[in-house]
């Protein structure tokens, strides 16, 4: 009775090493902002809102394209790569999102929250998960909604 060598085959196996270093995500902050916290307005109700929209490193594409040619493709890729990591240049806080207007919907979860528009202790946080060149962009307000004596 022989046995039987059980080895994925090498193409197998890299897709499997791809696909396992592919789901692992890396969660960063970009960027946070405190406010100062008034008490003597009112009652104090604890408010929070958040937003996110997905985001795409087009140069970290590229550089992944590049990788995986060879010849005048992979030179291309690189090329293509370089000219996007200079377009993009300058200070930024996450990867460029397919809409820009994403945060745009925080003004109605304010006023749904607090209606009487009167917010203190503001704390902003934009932050992403990154995924490659794919990553969630997400913008989170934490507060307190300031209500009014009756």
């Amino acid at each position: 009775m022989t046995s039987r060598n059980s080895k994925p085959a090498a193409p197998l196996r890299w897709t499997l090493i791809l696909l396992a270093a592919g789901s692992v995500g890396c969660a960063r902050l970009d960027q946070m902002q405190m406010g100062s916290l008034d008490q003597s307005q009112g009652k104090l109700t604890p408010v929070s809102f958040s937003v996110n929209e997905l985001g795409l490193d087009m140069a970290g594409g590229a550089e992944i394209a590049r990788q995986l040619t060879k010849g005048q493709a992979s030179q291309n890729a690189q090329a293509v790569r370089d000219i996007l990591a200079l377009i993009n240049m300058g200070p930024r806080t996450g990867n460029p999102v397919f809409d820009d207007s994403y945060s745009d919907q925080l003004l109605a979860s304010i006023q749904q929250q607090c209606p009487s528009g009167q917010l203190t202790g503001l704390r902003s946080i934009r932050e992403g998960i990154a995924y490659g060149p794919v990553s969630g962009e997400v913008v989170r307000v934490d507060g307190y909604c300031i209500n009014s004596a009756e």
